[in-house]
Protein backbone atom coordinates (compact mmCIF):
# COMPACT_ATOMS: atom_id res chain seq x y z
CA UNK A 1 0.00 0.00 0.00
CA UNK A 2 2.49 2.17 1.05
CA UNK A 3 4.37 1.72 -2.50
CA UNK A 4 1.60 2.50 -4.45
CA UNK A 5 0.55 5.56 -2.16
CA UNK A 6 4.29 7.19 -3.16
CA UNK A 7 3.97 6.56 -6.69
CA UNK A 8 0.54 8.00 -6.89
CA UNK A 9 2.29 11.26 -4.81
CA UNK A 10 4.57 11.80 -7.92
CA UNK A 11 2.97 10.85 -10.93
CA UNK A 12 -0.40 12.42 -9.67
CA UNK A 13 -1.89 15.91 -9.85
CA UNK A 14 -1.50 16.03 -5.89
CA UNK A 15 1.88 18.48 -5.78
CA UNK A 16 0.12 20.77 -8.05
CA UNK A 17 -3.38 20.78 -6.34
CA UNK A 18 -1.55 20.82 -2.56
CA UNK A 19 0.74 23.61 -3.89
CA UNK A 20 -2.35 25.78 -5.28
CA UNK A 21 -4.03 25.45 -2.29
CA UNK A 22 -1.13 26.68 0.04
CA UNK A 23 -0.43 29.65 -2.69
CA UNK A 24 -4.53 30.43 -2.21
CA UNK A 25 -4.49 29.64 1.03
CA UNK A 26 -1.25 31.91 2.25
CA UNK A 27 -2.19 34.91 -0.21
CA UNK A 28 -5.76 34.90 1.61
CA UNK A 29 -4.11 35.31 5.25
CA UNK A 30 -1.61 37.58 3.88
CA UNK A 31 -4.37 40.05 2.63
CA UNK A 32 -6.08 40.62 6.16
CA UNK A 33 -2.91 40.49 8.20
CA UNK A 34 -3.56 43.82 9.94
CA UNK A 35 -6.45 42.23 11.36
CA UNK A 36 -5.24 39.32 12.94
CA UNK A 37 -1.30 40.44 13.38
CA UNK A 38 -0.59 38.41 16.83
CA UNK A 39 -4.01 37.18 17.01
CA UNK A 40 -4.27 33.48 16.83
CA UNK A 41 -8.13 33.16 17.48
CA UNK A 42 -7.94 35.79 14.61
CA UNK A 43 -5.89 33.61 12.29
CA UNK A 44 -8.38 30.88 12.53
CA UNK A 45 -10.92 32.86 11.69
CA UNK A 46 -9.41 34.54 8.49
CA UNK A 47 -8.34 30.88 7.43
CA UNK A 48 -11.25 28.99 7.81
CA UNK A 49 -13.40 31.96 6.00
CA UNK A 50 -10.75 31.01 3.18
CA UNK A 51 -12.51 27.75 2.86
CA UNK A 52 -14.83 30.22 0.62
CA UNK A 53 -12.66 28.98 -2.28
CA UNK A 54 -10.38 26.21 -0.95
CA UNK A 55 -13.28 23.85 -1.07
CA UNK A 56 -14.03 25.07 -4.80
CA UNK A 57 -10.63 24.40 -5.39
CA UNK A 58 -9.94 21.44 -4.01
CA UNK A 59 -13.00 19.71 -6.31
CA UNK A 60 -12.05 20.67 -8.94
CA UNK A 61 -8.46 19.50 -8.69
CA UNK A 62 -10.07 16.01 -7.23
CA UNK A 63 -12.12 15.90 -10.36
CA UNK A 64 -8.55 16.32 -12.66
CA UNK A 65 -7.29 13.19 -10.83
CA UNK A 66 -11.09 11.34 -11.26
CA UNK A 67 -10.97 12.09 -15.14
CA UNK A 68 -7.46 10.18 -15.27
CA UNK A 69 -8.43 7.00 -16.14
CA UNK A 70 -10.99 7.48 -18.68
CA UNK A 71 -8.84 10.26 -19.97
CA UNK A 72 -5.66 7.34 -20.58
CA UNK A 73 -7.92 4.77 -21.66
CA UNK A 74 -6.64 2.91 -18.76
CA UNK A 75 -10.45 2.40 -17.23
CA UNK A 76 -10.88 -1.02 -18.55
CA UNK A 77 -7.27 -2.38 -17.71
CA UNK A 78 -7.29 -1.25 -14.17
CA UNK A 79 -11.28 -3.07 -13.99
CA UNK A 80 -10.27 -6.67 -15.16
CA UNK A 81 -8.09 -7.12 -12.56
CA UNK A 82 -9.09 -8.96 -9.65
CA UNK A 83 -8.72 -6.46 -6.69
CA UNK A 84 -12.21 -4.48 -5.40
CA UNK A 85 -13.39 -1.51 -6.19
CA UNK A 86 -12.13 0.10 -3.66
CA UNK A 87 -8.02 -0.76 -3.68
CA UNK A 88 -7.99 0.37 -6.50
CA UNK A 89 -9.28 3.84 -6.00
CA UNK A 90 -7.17 4.10 -2.59
CA UNK A 91 -3.80 5.10 -3.30
CA UNK A 92 -5.00 7.83 -5.50
CA UNK A 93 -7.98 8.92 -3.41
CA UNK A 94 -5.46 8.65 -0.15
CA UNK A 95 -2.33 10.56 -2.05
CA UNK A 96 -4.41 13.44 -2.67
CA UNK A 97 -6.03 13.72 0.80
CA UNK A 98 -2.45 13.73 2.25
CA UNK A 99 -1.60 16.21 -0.12
CA UNK A 100 -4.78 18.82 0.15
CA UNK A 101 -5.00 18.24 4.35
CA UNK A 102 -1.00 18.81 4.24
CA UNK A 103 -1.41 22.07 2.44
CA UNK A 104 -3.76 23.12 4.92
CA UNK A 105 -2.03 22.57 7.82
CA UNK A 106 1.02 24.25 6.52
CA UNK A 107 -0.46 27.57 6.09
CA UNK A 108 -1.52 26.71 10.02
CA UNK A 109 1.60 26.76 10.65
CA UNK A 110 2.93 29.21 8.98
CA UNK A 111 0.25 31.27 10.74
CA UNK A 112 0.95 29.67 14.38
CA UNK A 113 5.33 30.69 13.91
CA UNK A 114 4.16 34.22 13.00
CA UNK A 115 2.08 34.67 15.99
CA UNK A 116 4.49 32.57 18.36
CA UNK A 117 4.95 34.22 21.99
CA UNK A 118 1.40 35.45 21.98
CA UNK A 119 -1.90 33.19 23.45
CA UNK A 120 -2.44 29.92 21.40
CA UNK A 121 -5.96 28.57 22.12
CA UNK A 122 -6.46 25.03 21.20
CA UNK A 123 -9.67 25.57 19.54
CA UNK A 124 -7.97 27.51 16.92
CA UNK A 125 -6.43 24.47 16.51
CA UNK A 126 -9.18 22.25 16.06
CA UNK A 127 -10.98 24.57 13.34
CA UNK A 128 -7.97 23.75 10.81
CA UNK A 129 -8.20 20.07 11.51
CA UNK A 130 -12.33 20.24 10.52
CA UNK A 131 -11.12 22.55 7.73
CA UNK A 132 -8.95 19.87 6.71
CA UNK A 133 -11.10 17.30 6.90
CA UNK A 134 -13.76 19.35 4.55
CA UNK A 135 -10.84 20.01 1.97
CA UNK A 136 -9.80 16.08 1.91
CA UNK A 137 -13.86 15.38 1.70
CA UNK A 138 -14.49 18.26 -1.33
CA UNK A 139 -11.47 16.32 -3.19
CA UNK A 140 -12.52 13.15 -2.64
CA UNK A 141 -16.31 13.92 -4.12
CA UNK A 142 -14.33 15.23 -6.92
CA UNK A 143 -12.64 12.10 -7.34
CA UNK A 144 -15.71 10.15 -7.54
CA UNK A 145 -17.49 12.66 -9.79
CA UNK A 146 -14.63 12.28 -12.40
CA UNK A 147 -14.43 8.90 -12.38
CA UNK A 148 -18.10 8.93 -13.25
CA UNK A 149 -18.49 11.41 -15.63
CA UNK A 150 -15.10 12.39 -17.73
CA UNK A 151 -16.36 15.74 -19.48
CA UNK A 152 -13.18 18.05 -20.15
CA UNK A 153 -15.36 21.16 -18.61
CA UNK A 154 -16.59 19.26 -15.46
CA UNK A 155 -13.73 20.48 -12.83
CA UNK A 156 -13.96 24.13 -13.29
CA UNK A 157 -17.66 23.82 -14.06
CA UNK A 158 -17.98 22.19 -10.57
CA UNK A 159 -15.73 24.43 -9.03
CA UNK A 160 -17.49 27.23 -10.09
CA UNK A 161 -21.15 25.80 -9.78
CA UNK A 162 -20.39 25.64 -5.73
CA UNK A 163 -18.66 29.20 -5.87
CA UNK A 164 -22.04 31.11 -7.24
CA UNK A 165 -23.66 28.50 -4.63
CA UNK A 166 -22.04 30.22 -1.86
CA UNK A 167 -22.18 33.47 -3.12
CA UNK A 168 -26.02 33.16 -4.00
CA UNK A 169 -26.63 32.01 -0.47
CA UNK A 170 -24.86 34.77 1.19
CA UNK A 171 -26.69 37.25 -0.66
CA UNK A 172 -30.45 35.98 -0.49
CA UNK A 173 -30.25 35.00 2.87
CA UNK A 174 -30.99 37.72 5.26
CA UNK A 175 -31.38 37.96 9.60
CA UNK A 176 -31.40 34.38 10.96
CA UNK A 177 -32.20 32.58 7.47
CA UNK A 178 -29.95 29.18 7.62
CA UNK A 179 -29.65 29.46 4.12
CA UNK A 180 -26.81 31.51 4.52
CA UNK A 181 -24.99 29.17 6.05
CA UNK A 182 -24.44 27.33 2.68
CA UNK A 183 -21.56 29.71 1.99
CA UNK A 184 -18.19 29.46 3.90
CA UNK A 185 -16.78 32.50 4.08
CA UNK A 186 -18.06 33.94 7.38
CA UNK A 187 -20.12 37.23 7.09
CA UNK A 188 -19.60 38.56 10.75
CA UNK A 189 -16.08 38.90 12.38
CA UNK A 190 -15.34 38.54 15.59
CA UNK A 191 -15.81 42.04 17.14
CA UNK A 192 -13.34 41.08 20.10
CA UNK A 193 -9.74 39.05 20.28
CA UNK A 194 -11.22 36.87 22.83
CA UNK A 195 -13.57 35.66 20.57
CA UNK A 196 -13.48 32.09 18.88
CA UNK A 197 -15.71 29.73 16.78
CA UNK A 198 -18.73 28.38 18.68
CA UNK A 199 -19.18 24.37 18.75
CA UNK A 200 -22.28 24.57 16.83
CA UNK A 201 -20.66 26.30 13.95
CA UNK A 202 -17.73 23.52 14.19
CA UNK A 203 -19.91 20.77 14.05
CA UNK A 204 -21.72 21.83 11.06
CA UNK A 205 -18.46 22.09 9.49
CA UNK A 206 -17.67 18.53 10.91
CA UNK A 207 -20.81 16.86 9.66
CA UNK A 208 -20.05 18.18 6.39
CA UNK A 209 -16.69 16.85 6.13
CA UNK A 210 -17.59 13.86 7.18
CA UNK A 211 -20.50 13.71 5.00
CA UNK A 212 -18.27 14.63 1.82
CA UNK A 213 -15.72 12.15 2.61
CA UNK A 214 -18.34 9.23 2.77
CA UNK A 215 -19.26 10.63 -0.85
CA UNK A 216 -16.03 10.31 -2.42
CA UNK A 217 -15.46 6.67 -0.84
CA UNK A 218 -18.88 5.44 -1.78
CA UNK A 219 -19.23 6.53 -5.16
CA UNK A 220 -15.70 6.04 -5.96
CA UNK A 221 -15.62 2.13 -4.20
CA UNK A 222 -19.24 1.40 -4.83
CA UNK A 223 -20.26 -0.43 -7.89
CA UNK A 224 -23.81 -0.66 -7.06
CA UNK A 225 -27.13 1.27 -6.91
CA UNK A 226 -27.35 0.65 -3.38
CA UNK A 227 -23.55 2.33 -2.73
CA UNK A 228 -24.59 5.14 -5.32
CA UNK A 229 -27.45 5.83 -3.54
CA UNK A 230 -25.49 6.05 -0.21
CA UNK A 231 -23.17 8.33 -1.95
CA UNK A 232 -25.85 10.83 -2.72
CA UNK A 233 -27.54 10.42 1.09
CA UNK A 234 -23.79 11.73 2.48
CA UNK A 235 -23.63 14.15 0.67
CA UNK A 236 -27.22 15.55 1.31
CA UNK A 237 -26.36 15.04 4.74
CA UNK A 238 -23.18 16.96 5.04
CA UNK A 239 -24.72 20.21 3.46
CA UNK A 240 -27.97 19.43 5.17
CA UNK A 241 -25.55 19.51 8.66
CA UNK A 242 -24.03 22.18 7.61
CA UNK A 243 -27.41 24.55 7.04
CA UNK A 244 -29.27 23.19 10.01
CA UNK A 245 -26.10 22.70 12.70
CA UNK A 246 -25.14 26.08 13.04
CA UNK A 247 -26.95 29.25 13.96
CA UNK A 248 -27.02 32.24 11.35
CA UNK A 249 -25.76 35.91 13.36
CA UNK A 250 -22.63 36.82 15.19
CA UNK A 251 -24.06 35.30 18.63
CA UNK A 252 -24.65 31.42 17.08
CA UNK A 253 -20.68 31.83 15.04
CA UNK A 254 -18.89 33.12 17.97
CA UNK A 255 -18.51 32.42 21.74
CA UNK A 256 -16.53 33.33 24.13
CA UNK A 257 -12.93 31.95 24.77
CA UNK A 258 -12.51 31.87 28.34
CA UNK A 259 -8.69 31.55 28.28
CA UNK A 260 -7.95 34.32 26.06
CA UNK A 261 -10.70 36.05 28.22
CA UNK A 262 -9.17 35.45 31.34
CA UNK A 263 -6.88 38.10 33.62
CA UNK A 264 -3.24 38.16 33.34
CA UNK A 265 -1.43 40.24 35.42
CA UNK A 266 1.96 41.94 35.99
CA UNK A 267 4.44 41.43 39.66
CA UNK A 268 4.50 44.41 41.65
CA UNK A 269 2.65 47.35 42.66
CA UNK A 270 -0.22 49.07 41.19
CA UNK A 271 -1.35 46.25 39.85
CA UNK A 272 -2.06 46.39 36.00
CA UNK A 273 -3.64 43.58 34.21
CA UNK A 274 -4.45 42.56 30.62
CA UNK A 275 -6.63 39.75 29.29
CA UNK A 276 -4.55 36.41 28.42
CA UNK A 277 -5.07 37.39 25.09
CA UNK A 278 -2.79 40.48 25.30
CA UNK A 279 -0.47 39.06 27.74
CA UNK A 280 2.31 39.35 25.52
CA UNK A 281 2.10 43.24 25.11
CA UNK A 282 1.60 43.46 29.33
CA UNK A 283 5.27 44.61 29.91
CA UNK A 284 5.18 47.67 27.51
CA UNK A 285 1.22 48.35 28.82
CA UNK A 286 2.41 47.80 32.32
CA UNK A 287 5.06 50.69 32.20
CA UNK A 288 2.57 52.86 30.29
CA UNK A 289 -0.27 52.45 33.04
CA UNK A 290 1.94 53.08 35.90
CA UNK A 291 2.79 56.23 34.48
CA UNK A 292 -0.54 57.19 33.93
CA UNK A 293 -1.95 55.53 37.59
CA UNK A 294 1.12 57.98 39.07
CA UNK A 295 -0.09 60.88 37.67
CA UNK A 296 -3.63 60.42 38.69
CA UNK A 297 -2.59 60.06 42.03
CA UNK A 298 -2.75 63.56 42.25
CA UNK A 299 -6.15 63.80 42.66
CA UNK A 300 -7.85 62.64 45.71
CA UNK A 301 -9.61 59.15 46.02
CA UNK A 302 -7.16 58.07 42.77
CA UNK A 303 -7.86 54.65 41.54
CA UNK A 304 -4.80 51.79 42.39
CA UNK A 305 -5.64 49.57 39.83
CA UNK A 306 -5.54 49.40 36.21
CA UNK A 307 -7.17 46.48 34.58
CA UNK A 308 -7.76 45.89 30.35
CA UNK A 309 -11.64 46.71 29.57
CA UNK A 310 -13.47 43.58 28.13
CA UNK A 311 -17.04 42.84 27.14
CA UNK A 312 -18.86 39.74 27.88
CA UNK A 313 -21.06 40.06 24.79
CA UNK A 314 -20.76 37.98 21.80
CA UNK A 315 -20.52 39.32 18.05
CA UNK A 316 -21.38 42.55 16.73
CA UNK A 317 -20.38 44.96 19.99
CA UNK A 318 -21.12 48.59 18.50
CA UNK A 319 -18.42 51.66 19.57
CA UNK A 320 -21.17 52.51 22.74
CA UNK A 321 -20.95 49.56 24.40
CA UNK A 322 -17.46 49.66 24.89
CA UNK A 323 -18.08 52.89 27.36
CA UNK A 324 -20.56 50.98 29.28
CA UNK A 325 -18.78 48.66 31.35
CA UNK A 326 -18.20 49.74 34.74
CA UNK A 327 -15.47 48.95 36.45
CA UNK A 328 -14.70 47.78 40.17
CA UNK A 329 -13.93 50.22 42.80
CA UNK A 330 -10.99 52.03 43.17
CA UNK A 331 -9.94 50.38 39.16
CA UNK A 332 -9.54 52.06 35.93
CA UNK A 333 -9.83 50.56 32.87
CA UNK A 334 -8.20 50.78 29.58
CA UNK A 335 -8.98 49.67 26.16
CA UNK A 336 -6.53 48.39 23.96
CA UNK A 337 -6.11 49.14 20.35
CA UNK A 338 -3.15 47.64 18.94
CA UNK A 339 -1.32 49.74 15.86
CA UNK A 340 -0.26 47.05 13.26
CA UNK A 341 2.36 48.64 11.74
CA UNK A 342 3.94 48.71 15.38
CA UNK A 343 2.46 46.02 17.71
CA UNK A 344 1.46 47.83 20.23
CA UNK A 345 -1.16 50.53 22.01
CA UNK A 346 0.58 53.93 21.33
CA UNK A 347 -2.02 55.75 23.78
CA UNK A 348 -2.24 53.68 26.86
CA UNK A 349 -1.18 55.94 29.00
CA UNK A 350 -3.19 59.27 27.69
CA UNK A 351 -6.56 56.71 27.53
CA UNK A 352 -6.39 56.21 30.82
CA UNK A 353 -5.96 59.88 31.74
CA UNK A 354 -8.77 61.35 30.02
CA UNK A 355 -11.16 63.12 32.35
CA UNK A 356 -8.82 62.44 35.00
CA UNK A 357 -9.50 58.27 34.73
CA UNK A 358 -12.91 58.48 33.61
CA UNK A 359 -12.66 57.98 30.06
CA UNK A 360 -13.76 54.14 30.87
CA UNK A 361 -16.02 54.78 33.83
CA UNK A 362 -19.46 53.36 32.48
CA UNK A 363 -20.99 56.28 31.37
CA UNK A 364 -20.96 55.95 27.39
CA UNK A 365 -19.32 58.21 25.31
CA UNK A 366 -20.33 61.62 26.92
CA UNK A 367 -18.72 63.74 23.76
CA UNK A 368 -16.22 66.10 25.54
CA UNK A 369 -13.43 65.29 24.65
CA UNK A 370 -11.57 68.38 24.39
CA UNK A 371 -12.30 69.00 28.18
CA UNK A 372 -11.03 65.39 28.87
CA UNK A 373 -7.86 65.47 27.39
CA UNK A 374 -7.20 68.91 28.89
CA UNK A 375 -7.16 67.41 32.53
CA UNK A 376 -5.27 64.25 30.47
CA UNK A 377 -2.41 66.76 29.55
CA UNK A 378 -2.43 68.52 33.16
CA UNK A 379 -2.08 64.97 34.67
CA UNK A 380 0.69 63.61 32.98
CA UNK A 381 2.84 66.89 32.66
CA UNK A 382 2.60 67.67 29.25
CA UNK A 383 1.49 70.23 26.46
CA UNK A 384 -1.48 68.04 24.96
CA UNK A 385 -2.33 64.37 24.37
CA UNK A 386 -3.14 62.78 21.21
CA UNK A 387 -5.40 59.62 21.72
CA UNK A 388 -4.90 56.59 18.48
CA UNK A 389 -7.74 54.98 16.49
CA UNK A 390 -8.06 51.74 14.84
CA UNK A 391 -9.87 53.29 12.40
CA UNK A 392 -8.78 56.82 12.18
CA UNK A 393 -4.73 56.55 13.51
CA UNK A 394 -4.33 60.02 15.67
CA UNK A 395 -6.75 62.11 12.97
CA UNK A 396 -9.78 62.17 15.14
CA UNK A 397 -7.67 64.22 18.23
CA UNK A 398 -5.67 65.88 16.14
CA UNK A 399 -8.22 67.96 15.16
CA UNK A 400 -8.59 69.51 18.24
CA UNK A 401 -5.01 69.90 19.09
CA UNK A 402 -5.00 74.06 19.08
CA UNK A 403 -7.91 73.75 21.73
CA UNK A 404 -6.20 71.31 23.87
CA UNK A 405 -2.99 73.02 24.37
CA UNK A 406 -4.94 76.58 25.22
CA UNK A 407 -6.67 74.76 27.51
CA UNK A 408 -3.83 73.61 29.18
CA UNK A 409 -1.71 77.05 28.74
CA UNK A 410 -5.01 78.76 30.88
CA UNK A 411 -5.12 75.88 33.11
CA UNK A 412 -1.67 75.82 34.20
CA UNK A 413 -1.72 80.06 34.80
CA UNK A 414 -3.95 79.59 37.96
CA UNK A 415 -2.65 79.23 41.32
CA UNK A 416 -1.79 75.24 41.88
CA UNK A 417 -4.83 74.51 44.31
CA UNK A 418 -7.23 75.74 41.83
CA UNK A 419 -5.80 73.70 38.96
CA UNK A 420 -6.30 70.88 41.27
CA UNK A 421 -9.78 71.78 42.63
CA UNK A 422 -10.58 71.94 39.10
CA UNK A 423 -9.59 68.87 37.11
CA UNK A 424 -10.93 66.97 40.89
CA UNK A 425 -14.27 68.64 39.94
CA UNK A 426 -14.00 67.69 35.86
CA UNK A 427 -13.58 63.97 36.99
CA UNK A 428 -15.96 63.93 39.87
CA UNK A 429 -18.57 65.38 37.23
CA UNK A 430 -17.52 62.54 34.16
CA UNK A 431 -17.70 60.26 37.08
CA UNK A 432 -21.65 61.38 37.56
CA UNK A 433 -22.13 61.07 33.63
CA UNK A 434 -22.24 64.38 33.12
CA UNK A 435 -21.81 65.45 29.40
CA UNK A 436 -20.72 69.53 29.37
CA UNK A 437 -17.47 69.12 31.18
CA UNK A 438 -15.58 72.43 30.15
CA UNK A 439 -16.96 74.30 32.38
CA UNK A 440 -15.48 72.96 35.66
CA UNK A 441 -12.02 73.74 34.00
CA UNK A 442 -12.91 77.15 33.07
CA UNK A 443 -14.72 77.91 36.53
CA UNK A 444 -17.99 78.66 35.32
CA UNK A 445 -19.68 75.49 36.60
CA UNK A 446 -21.34 76.03 39.46
CA UNK A 447 -19.52 75.24 43.17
Amino acid sequence: MIRPLRTELRRSNAPVVATLLVAVGALSAASMYTFWQGQWLRFGYVQTSGMFILVPLALAGGTVLGRRDRRTRAEDLLGSTGRPRWQRALPAMGALGIAVAAAHLIVLAAGAVVVAGTYLGLRGVGAALIDALVLVGAAWTGVAVGRRWSAPLLPPLLAAVVLVVQVGASEIAHGDDRLGNLSLMISWPPDTEWETMSTRLLLSHLVLGVGLLLTGVLLAAGASWLWRAGGFASLAGGVAGLVLIATPGPAGIWQLDSGAYRYVCADGTPQICVTAVHAHLLPGVTADARRALHALAKLPGAPTRAVELRLDGIGDNDSEQWFRPKPPPGTVQFQLEVDPATGRDPDVAESMSMGGGTRWAGCGHAGDDVAQAIAAAWLLDTDTVRLWDSWLGFDYMDRYQHDIRAGVQALRALPAAEQLRRVTALRDASARCEQDLMPYLTGQAAA
